[in-house]
């Protein structure tokens, strides 16, 4: 209940359109219920004078020749002969001619219908806005989650929560939300025609009424734990096809396409079980409701008989009550398949918001303060960290990297480069020792501030689904044309975009497809340009490059780096031999460090690797 109490939090914001919704849905009860009414007079002007009443058990002068026992208890009985007042004023201010009777039969079937429009629409639209508004805070709540999140989270899995999630949460709130409103006003409004119709018969109605709310609960229940497990083996499958389709070049290569098809059947094959389950507790919910309804009719049948034969009711007045009865089957067996939508509307909803929910690692501290500039120096002061516990990466790891200096970290595969830097935009937090920027632990900066700061260039260039131009100005409310160009040229990249019929207009596909490696690259250096940051990060960024490709991103790259406070990440030494400064790194902590020179001729772990890739002095 809380979980659905939350979902409709979200309709707040469209409460205007709500109200349309349920007005137009106790409007269209409130005309089905005059309809049902209307059926005795017209039948007395169709049939002639005095049938209809003889039908239904009354004489002309509108009294039942079988009058009902009244209740024993006083405040039944206050009740019952309210209901039967209202029954016989409505009566006394109906038309008596047939004609009169057709065309107000006739309007209120208009007035029916056009409720119904108006009412569904609304609720499809109150409905969507309400999706739409919490399938946005989903996203805004991913996005402000740390890497260490999506590392335990599967892609596909977030995915899933995002699109077949909130569908299902569409199904019932856009879908099947007004049939709530407009069946439960009819129920209602039929419940209060039945009573007044004869009070006692009623009543024995709502005591057979636990036989369907019971088995509605439990198939509740068991519909909520099979949709959450089918959901989960989606979610399951989502990942194996999220994998096979990023991979599909290495699996061709091993040539893994049968191990690959094994693997997704066994996820479909989870999958299809877990789904048929609650397939099953469906199509079992709607047998055992009829048997049940059938035999709840029955018992009142008998019931119904014992009053006939005690000259407590007739025949007609019974046959009214049963179009009473029927006219409320249709709006109960909508309202059973709602609450089965609704149960896994919920179980979708736990999931959701399990995601909303989900503690942010990397936020600002209470009284952050805007990062202002760099004067001095970054400091990495006895830094520890690791992914998991007791695995550590970095072990009382020490680093200087003055401002406007470039200093490169090499070293051997797994030393732990790549940690230093993803903690120094703070992807992630230290476990223990600080990081400072002129003194100040980067902590206490806001996370905004401190990350506008930084420019980033990696190995795996992302480029989004987008034109060059808005690649390149990514993350710029504004694009200035001239300097956008500048950069693009500085960064040896203007010569193809211009190749382009569209230049920088130019879409590049999904992760920058339509582009080489090294145009991706130089796209990526342009946007680092152009947010002219302080602070440079350069993260293997030529690695995966050609030897020619290379040599146009080096350029590039010292175009960037002019000026700016730089941290190399490098596996090939011969693209840090002019840095600054060189840390060389070993099992998560720094073992030496100097100029090129310098460490050559010490004859260390960085002469060792120089000679491996065959650089000399």
């Amino acid at each position: 209940m809380k979980v659905l109490l939350r979902l409709l939090r979200y309709t707040r914001p469209h409460m205007g359109w709500a109200a349309v919704a349920v007005v137009g849905m106790a409007g269209v009860a409130l005309a089905t219920v005059f309809l049902m009414y209307l059926v005795v007079p017209l039948f007395d002007n169709m049939l002639g004078a005095g049938a209809a009443q003889q039908i239904l058990g009354k004489t002309v002068a509108g009294q039942t020749s079988a009058a009902p026992k009244k209740a024993p208890n006083p405040v039944v009985r206050v009740l019952q002969h309210q209901f039967e007042r209202a029954r016989d004023l409505l009566s006394a201010h109906l038309p008596s001619d047939r004609w009169s009777l057709a065309v107000l039969v006739l309007l209120t079937v208009f007035v029916k219908n056009a409720l119904t429009y108006f009412g569904h629409y609304a609720f499809y639209r109150t409905g969507l806005a309400t999706v739409k508004d919490l399938r946005d805070q989903l996203v805004d709540a991913l996005l402000r989650q740390s890497p260490a999140y999506f590392q335990k989270q599967p892609t596909a899995v977030l995915m899933s929560r995002v699109t077949n999630d909130v569908e299902q949460i569409t199904a019932a709130i856009s879908d099947r939300f007004g049939d709530l409103f407009q069946d439960s006003f009819t129920v209602v409004g039929l419940l209060v025609y039945a009573f007044s119709l004869n009070f006692r018969f009623a009543l024995a109605a709502l005591v057979v009424a636990p036989l369907l709310i019971a088995p509605i609960w439990h198939f509740s229940r068991k519909l909520r734990k099979r949709s959450h497990q089918s959901q989960q083996r989606l979610g399951e499958m989502n990942t194996v096809l999220d994998e096979v389709f990023k991979g599909h070049r290495v699996v061709q290569a091993f040539g893994m396409e049968r191990f690959e098809s094994a693997r997704f059947r066994e996820a479909t094959r989870r999958h299809f079980k877990a789904n048929l389950k609650a397939r099953k507790v469906q199509a079992l919910n709607a047998p055992v409701m009829e048997v049940l309804g059938v035999a709840g009719a029955m018992a009142l049948i008998g019931y119904a008989s014992h009053l006939i034969s005690r000259g407590e009711m007739t025949v007609g007045l019974f046959t009214s009550f049963l179009f009473a009865l029927y006219g409320m089957y249709n709006p109960i067996k909508r309202l059973n398949k709602l609450n089965l939508a609704m149960q896994m509307a919920i179980a979708a909803g736990e999931r959701v918001f399990a995601v909303v929910d989900a503690p942010v690692l990397i936020a600002d501290k209470p009284g952050a303060r805007p990062f202002t500039g760099l004067r001095e120096a970054i400091r990495f002061e006895g830094v520890s960290f690791a992914y998991e516990p007791e695995k550590p990466v970095l072990r009382d790891f020490n680093l200087v990297i003055p401002a406007g200096k470039v200093v490169a970290l090499v070293g051997p595969s797994g030393a732990g480069k790549s940690t230093v830097a993803q903690l120094l935009p703070r992807f992630w937090d230290v476990d223990s020792g600080v990081i400072t920027a002129d003194g100040v632990d980067i902590r206490e900066f806001t996370l905004a501030s401190w990350r506008a700061a930084i420019g980033l260039v990696t190995q795996e260039t992302v480029l989004f689904n987008t034109t060059i131009r808005a690649n390149i100005a990514y993350g710029q409310e504004r694009v200035d044309e001239e300097r956008l160009r500048a950069c693009a040229r500085a960064a040896f990249a203007e010569e193809f975009i211009l190749e382009f019929p569209e230049g920088y207009d130019t879409v590049v596909g999904e992760a920058g497809v339509k582009l080489s490696g090294g145009q991706r690259q130089r796209i990526a250096v342009a946007r680092a340009l152009y947010k002219d940051p302080p602070i440079l990060i350069l993260d293997e960024a030529t690695s995966a490059l050609d030897a020619e490709a290379e040599a146009v991103v080096q350029k590039a790259l010292e175009n960037l780096m002019r000026g700016r406070t730089t941290l190399v990440i490098a596996h090939r030494l011969a693209t840090v031999r002019n840095a600054d400064w060189i840390a060389v790194m070993d099992q998560g902590k720094v073992v030496e460090e100097g100029t090129h020179g310098e460490l050559m001729a010490r004859g260390g772990l960085y002469a060792r690797l120089a000679e491996l890739q065959g650089l000399s002095e």
